[in-house]
């Protein structure tokens, strides 16, 4: 008779319930779950790109054979964000870090490789990003009476960054986007146009997530999809005539973009200088400590699992 009740009061929960399963649990012995749980935290990993200059040992440019491990930067991110039954989150981040890459460091001996080496370009930029998430957590649609200590999760959103390309030039970081160095906004070349140094992108990714009470710990890696090909000042194939910069900018900026458009040691002018077939990327993987605040105590130090509903009138 005593089944008979709790199979009764487990279908009356389930289709009377005006909230979502994942509510129906005590996380732990300690605490069980609202609605709304709040997020705050930090998070500290490697940030990378793919683009035009440089990139891995490889003639195949599939995904990861394009990032070369060596151009790993330091990144940080900070980031508060709100968490619905367990099942959707939202959060909004703001991430600081570096990308940078050179035709010199790559190795091998493909014609590829061995014409990369020739035209020896080479950029940094610092990227500051704030970014708008929403997440995904599948695992809560498997198990609506207990939430997994360890979920999986999908993301992505907008994201809103600023980089800024430099090359070095004489032991001095030169700003490569006001030298204009291959020809945007040049009467000469109307195909190529300015390109602004704060931009839309479209972060997507995938994270695990570890809970343990007050605190959890992810693991996430994010991919940007950028709408620009100059994350690196480097995008279309043919070289411009040198004698323009004089035509267009102050002397100063002349003479440094003369000597930064084009590197090669012998000044030979190489076969190409970029590819605007695809767009620039850049990604993290990061590993982010966060406080969980919304828990409500069971008052219940026994550790038994109980079950909460609330029904609709």
């Amino acid at each position: 008779m005593k089944a008979l009740k709790t199979i009764f009061l487990l279908i009356v929960c389930i289709f009377l319930s005006n909230h979502s399963f994942s509510q129906y649990y005590y996380f732990n012995d300690k605490y069980y779950n609202t609605d709304l749980l709040y997020e705050f935290g930090i998070g500290v990993g490697a940030m990378n790109s793919i683009t035009d200059i440089g990139g891995a040992n490889t003639d195949n440019t599939t995904y990861l054979n394009e990032i070369n491990k060596k151009n790993n930067r330091f990144s940080k991110s900070i980031y508060a964000g709100v968490l619905y039954q367990g099942l959707l989150g939202a959060r909004i981040e703001g991430t600081l870090g570096e990308v940078r890459s050179d035709d010199s460091s790559i190795t091998g001996k493909s014609n590829n490789i061995y014409s990369k080496h020739v035209r020896n370009l080479s950029f940094r930029s610092k990227i500051a990003e704030v970014s708008l998430l929403l997440e995904f957590h599948p695992f809560l649609l498997l198990d609506f009476q207990l939430a997994p200590n360890v979920s999986p999760y999908v993301l992505t959103g907008l994201g809103w960054y600023h980089f800024n390309p430099q090359a070095e030039l004489k032991g001095k970081w030169m700003n490569l986007q006001p030298l204009h160095t291959e020809g945007q906004g040049f009467l000469e070349y109307p195909d190529r146009q300015p390109y602004a140094l704060s931009q839309f992108n479209i972060p997507m990714g995938v994270g695990l997530k570890f809970e343990s009470g007050l605190f959890n710990v992810r693991v996430e890696y994010v991919h940007r999809r950028l709408f620009t090909d100059y994350l690196d000042d480097a995008s279309t194939k043919v070289y411009i005539r040198p004698d323009l910069f004089a035509k267009y900018l102050p002397p100063a900026d002349a003479a440094n973009a003369r000597a930064l458009f084009n590197r090669t040691k012998d000044g030979s002018i190489p076969i190409y200088r970029g590819h605007s077939k695809n767009n620039d990327a850049f990604m993290t993987l990061s590993v982010k400590v966060g406080v969980v605040l919304g828990r409500e105590r069971t008052g219940n130090s026994t550790g038994t699992r109980q079950l909460r509903c609330a029904f609709k009138f």
